[in-house]
């Protein structure tokens, strides 16, 4: 696993935790995972979008571009944690998420 899988996983793995504790209902986050179609499911309307990119600004320093916007980089969270690693390197400045135990 390289540095970047590593801080995928890390990204992947903040991105479940705000998403089931603070977008979804509780009875609907047991079956949510990395793959589940956010824009489909209705999990991102426009209110909880600007919540997930004020999360993504604040949790790992980013903020996406407006080309960034496209659906298909919201479809689901692993291709969130995608454009998070791909803003992170882009960015200069410290890369790495600290894992969380």
């Amino acid at each position: 696993m390289t540095v970047d899988d590593d801080d995928r996983d890390a990204v992947l793995h903040k991105l479940i935790a705000f998403v089931r504790g603070e977008l979804l209902p509780e009875p609907e986050a047991d079956g949510f995972g990395p793959d589940t179609s956010l824009v489909e499911s209705g999990i991102l309307k426009s209110l909880e979008t600007a919540r997930l990119l004020a999360f993504l600004h604040r949790e790992f320093g980013v903020r996406v571009p407006p080309a960034g916007l496209a659906r298909r980089n919201f479809e689901n969270l692993g291709r969130v944690a995608d454009l998070v690693v791909s803003l992170r390197a882009a960015a200069p400045g410290p890369r790495s998420v600290e894992h969380s135990p």
